[in-house]
């Protein structure tokens, strides 16, 4: 069988590692337009503060793919414009074709740039190592001395806090009232929004930007919907990511915001599979089909496809958009529904100590089911609480007890039994 993989990221390595745990006849080509030895995207802003070496993001060893038997292709030309599903096959842009018998499409997702923004020296997105080659470049060559960040979600803290650890000035333009708008609800984000502007770190909230300031196409500054004039010599767009779904929708795939996928992460084509940012896969949490775009999802969903592509069927169970970093020395984790639309249907318990940098929140539903937590601050109960979730247990026996720094799989043992602990230990939490 001719397996064709288009990504080089965690969802293409997850799949190659799988399919040949079973399968070393079957030929796998990778085809790749980014030129970077295989690395991880979760440490590009550590490598950007300058915390870690390059070689750190590395994601495996220089041999994997030769290991592995695959054939990669990658670097310029290597893009990948037409997916002729009928013939099952597809062309890149240097011209060159290849066949294959099945496929995944794990091309991830692209940087959102709002309408209009120039291509100016000094503008840059967070997405990829070229990125972050590019800003470090930059830095040096224009000896910058002020930094904006637009956006206030996770890549953008990530990219704020590494220009700061640069010696940047930085200064954060976010257009909610809060940080992690998307991870947190408004009184934890109040408490990492603190902790930012301790380590000084400005933040025009809620602000947009009207205007880039630019002289021979190098940006010098930006306005403010708030009529405020930015001088900066970096500015780093951090406004999310949009699925890679054209190649999948031109070749008749069906698409919603992500490639549409069943339980096997194949497509509505029985020969083409999608995994990671560009797949929606479902949630545990929210019960449904979404993309969920995080590295552990990705490598989840890669390897659940790779596995059906040579015909060992399994089902994915679905994922939990979870979500992990440390914040000027505060530890988040969050995951599931952290800050329900219709609260009327949830019970929230809360534990709420900004003096502290501590707060706890646990997102019940009327089946007395865990939907989401934020644990900040205090985080070592993560995986007994994330264990509840995928086991969708009832928690009205000791749901007195879930805030408690306490609580662990003893606390499980003296309610459910050696049994009941057991199940929980099974889930891997």
């Amino acid at each position: 069988m001719n397996i064709l993989i288009i990504g080089n990221s965690g969802a293409g390595t997850a799949a190659i590692e799988s399919i040949r745990k079973h399968d070393r006849q079957s030929s796998i080509i990778q085809l790749s337009d980014e030129a970077q030895p295989l690395y991880s995207r979760c440490l590009l802003s550590y490598y950007l503060a300058g915390s870690i070496d390059k070689e750190k993001l590395l994601y495996r060893e220089e041999e994997f793919h030769k290991e592995m038997g695959v054939e990669l292709h990658t670097g310029p030309g290597f893009r990948v414009v037409e997916l002729n599903a009928a013939q099952r096959r597809v062309v890149c842009d240097n011209g060159r074709t290849f066949n294959y018998d099945r496929i995944l499409i794990a091309v991830g997702a692209s940087a959102k740039l709002p309408d209009g923004m120039p291509n100016d020296k000094g503008i840059f997105v967070l997405r990829n190592l070229a990125d972050v080659e590019a800003i470090k470049e930059n830095i040096r060559d224009a000896d910058a001395k002020r930094a904006v960040v637009f956006g206030g979600g996770l890549i953008g803290v990530k990219a704020a806090v590494a220009l700061n650890m640069c010696g940047l000035r930085t200064t954060m333009v976010v257009s909610s009232k809060q940080v992690l708008s998307q991870v947190l609800d408004y009184a934890a984000g109040q408490i990492i929004a603190g902790q930012l502007r301790e380590n000084n770190i400005e933040i025009l909230q809620p602000a947009g930007i009207t205007e880039i300031i630019s002289r021979d196409n190098r940006l010098k500054g930006v306005k403010t919907d708030r009529g405020q004039v930015l001088d900066c010599d970096i500015l780093i767009v951090a406004k999310g990511v949009t699925p890679n779904i054209q190649l999948a929708q031109a070749a008749g795939v069906a698409v919603r915001r992500g490639i549409v996928t069943d339980s096997t992460m194949q497509t509505d084509h029985e020969n083409i599979f999608a995994a990671g940012d560009v797949a929606e896969a479902f949630d545990i949490a929210i019960e449904d089909y979404t993309v969920n775009a995080l590295w552990t999802c990705a490598v989840q969903q890669g390897r659940i496809a790779g596995l059906n592509i040579i015909g060992k069927k399994t089902d994915y169970n679905g994922a939990i958009g979870m979500n992990s970093l440390n914040v000027c020395d505060v530890s988040i984790i969050s995951f599931g529904v952290t800050s329900p639309k219709e609260e009327s249907k949830y019970k929230t318990l809360v534990l709420n100590q900004p003096e502290r940098n501590v707060y706890k929140k646990i997102v019940i539903d009327s089946k007395s089911h865990i939907k989401g937590i934020i644990l900040l601050g205090k985080i070592d109960n993560a995986g007994v609480l994330l264990s509840l979730i995928q086991r969708k247990a009832d928690v009205s026996s000791f749901e007195d007890e879930l805030l408690s720094d306490r609580f662990n799989y003893g606390t499980l043992l003296k309610y459910g039994g050696e049994k009941e602990l057991g199940r929980y230990y099974n889930t891997g939490g």
